[in-house]
């Protein structure tokens, strides 16, 4: 009886233990595709600010958003000096990228790429144009992480509200809503910009 009752007690410890994975797995930000429009070739200038390019003086098309969040472990621990990375469709609607043979116009003011470390508290922002959708894609931003240890990470950013959510295969590619939802982003009116919030997590090294 005693050994009986000895081997429910590891059986339900490791339950515990498998239910704690579980929800913990589910914290973590999900992975999206890099997609075919990564930059072949960087933009000299690649700093936070992608609606403004060094030697020009205009601004990008668009509505300016301001774009900026925490990167923390899955225990909750700030993340220092992760490597962030965006790429995304200028106000028109096409990237910077020699595959992109879209008809819709280049931005010269649009710096296209932008990559930031995060701080000692693993915050992080970007300056960027809301991005629009373009046909069977709902507005996303690219997403690349690369952590000073533990794996890289490529996700997407989806903007709340976008009546393309509904449809973009690779949004509901992700079978859980909680995580689903973890990368649609809303935003919101700041005189006359808007801001969101994008917090990800990454597993523990």
């Amino acid at each position: 009886m005693v050994k009986r009752r000895r081997l429910l007690g590891v059986s339900a410890s490791m339950l515990g233990l498998f239910a704690m994975a579980s929800q913990a797995a589910q914290k973590l930000t999900p992975s999206q595709m890099r997609g075919p429009f990564y930059p072949r070739r960087f933009p000299l200038d690649k700093d936070f600010d992608l609606t403004r390019v060094d030697g020009r003086e205009g601004i990008a098309f668009g509505e300016i958003v301001t774009v900026s969040g925490r990167v923390t472990d899955i225990d909750g621990r700030a993340l220092e000096s992760v490597a962030i990375e965006i790429w995304q469709v200028n106000g028109h609607g096409r990237y910077h990228h020699e595959g992109d043979d879209s008809q819709k116009p280049i931005d010269p003011n649009f710096q296209g790429y932008g990559i930031v470390a995060t701080d000692a508290q693993g915050r992080y922002q970007f300056r960027t144009v809301k991005p629009i959708a373009y046909p069977g894609r709902a507005p996303h931003i690219h997403f690349a992480l690369t952590p000073r240890t533990g794996s890289p990470l490529s996700t997407q950013m989806y903007l709340a509200g976008a009546k393309e959510n509904a449809g973009d295969f690779l949004l509901r590619s992700i079978s859980d809503k909680a995580q689903r939802d973890s990368l649609v982003v809303a935003l919101e009116k700041t005189g006359d910009q808007l801001s969101g919030t994008f917090d990800i997590v990454l597993p523990a090294s």
